[in-house]
C-alpha cells in the first residue's frame, strides 16, 4: 500500500535536480569570482573586484552538496539514515553554515591585506553592498577610480 503523504517521483526528481543545479551554481560562482579576484591581483591589473557574496556561496554549496549526497544515498539504499549517520549529517550541516558566515569575513580580510600590500586601495564610490552581498572594487590610483565612476 502506498503512503499518501510520500512525495511523488516527479517531486523527488525536481527537488534533486534543483539541489544539483544550486550546488553547481554555488561552486561556479565561488570559483569564477575567486579566480577573477586573484588573477587580477597577481597580474597587477589596475582594477581588482572582490565579491564577498561569492564567498558565502562556498558554504551554501557545501550544505547543498551534502543534501544531494543524502538524497542519493537514501534513494539508492531505500532506507532512512541511522542515528549515527544523522548525527554526522547534522554536524556537517552546522559546520557548513558556520563556514558560510565565517569564511567571507576571513577571505575579505585576507584579500584586503594582499591588495593593500600591493598598493591597491578601495574605490568606495564603485563598491556597493546589498544585505550580505558586498562587492569591493580595489584600484591602483585615483585616475582609475575616477574613470570607473565616470563610465558607471
Amino acid at each position: 500500500m502506498k503512503d499518501k503523504d510520500a512525495p511523488s517521483i516527479m517531486v523527488k526528481l525536481t527537488s534533486f535536480l534543483f539541489f544539483i543545479f544550486f550546488t553547481v551554481a554555488c561552486y561556479l560562482w565561488f570559483i569564477v569570482s575567486s579566480y577573477d579576484t586573484f588573477n587580477s591581483l597577481f597580474s597587477e591589473k589596475l582594477v581588482v573586484d572582490f565579491s564577498k557574496g561569492a564567498m558565502y556561496a562556498l558554504g551554501a554549496g557545501i550544505a547543498s552538496l551534502l543534501i544531494v549526497f543524502i538524497a542519493a544515498y537514501q534513494s539508492i539504499k531505500k532506507c532512512e539514515l541511522s542515528k549515527k549517520q544523522e548525527g554526522i549529517v547534522v554536524k556537517a550541516l552546522i559546520l557548513s553554515i558556520i563556514l558560510m558566515f565565517v569564511f567571507p569575513i576571513i577571505a575579505h580580510f585576507s584579500v584586503n591585506k594582499m591588495t593593500v600590500a600591493k598598493g591597491y586601495y578601495e574605490c568606495e564610490e564603485m563598491s556597493y553592498q546589498w544585505l550580505l552581498y558586498r562587492k569591493i572594487v580595489y584600484v591602483k590610483n585615483d585616475v582609475v577610480c575616477s574613470n570607473l565612476i565616470r563610465d558607471k
